[in-house]
């Protein structure tokens, strides 16, 4: 997926229970209160220098997030905005490389072995809770759902009450095979709408 990521997307288009190659596809539900998408290792991280939302924004609202599971690894993450296959495809630059600067090596890093989709507003509140419980809740999580995803819901933010509080605010998987920079790119319709944001864990060849 280094130019084009087009496989992947048709992979995900099959749906759930893909046969052949190893892959199967899990799926769970993400709030995203702002629309403002943040791609990030959220246990590697430091909390007084936050990642950046991406410049690619969408309407605020409940979205499916897959993953695309190959051989035991999750392969790929993607948020789905659209259920469209992509016409074209750019990189997810962070708002911290408007102006196109080093584009080419954009990319999250992984030092914990985990990535996520959440939103910019649901990071920097969760950087601002103390005691990193949410933090042990997904390291719990995620040593036995090795395949799946692990979620944070809105609850645990904000302590907001009913229904509500029980929608997934952050999406956390492993990361292909571990650390490395990883990169997010966005796909359009022949419209210019944005269809999806994936997350490339370069096991594509695998």
């Amino acid at each position: 997926m280094q130019d084009d990521p087009i496989e992947y997307d048709e992979r995900f288009a099959l749906g759930p229970g893909v046969d052949g190659a190893g892959c199967v596809i899990e799926r769970t539900w993400l709030l995203l209160p702002t629309g403002r998408v943040v791609a990030t290792d959220p246990l590697g991280g430091r909390y007084d220098d936050l990642p950046a939302p991406f410049v690619q924004v969408v309407p605020a609202g409940r979205y499916r997030v897959d993953l695309l599971v190959m051989d035991g690894l999750v392969a790929a993450a993607r948020l789905c905005v659209r259920d469209e296959l992509a016409a074209s495809w750019e990189k997810a630059l962070p708002a911290s490389l408007r102006d196109g600067s080093d584009a080419e090596v954009a990319g999250y890093d992984v030092n914990a072995g985990t990535g996520c989709f959440t939103d910019e507003q649901t990071f920097r509140q969760l950087s601002e809770l103390s005691g990193g419980g949410w933090q042990l809740t997904l390291l719990e999580d995620l040593a036995w759902m090795r395949e799946g995803p692990t979620v944070i819901p809105r609850s645990e933010v904000d302590g907001c009450p009913g229904d509500e509080g029980d929608e997934n605010v952050l999406v956390a998987f492993p990361a292909g095979e571990g650390d490395g920079t990883y990169q997010t790119w966005v796909g359009r319709t022949r419209r210019g709408e944005i269809t999806c944001f994936v997350t490339d864990f370069l096991l594509h060849d695998a």
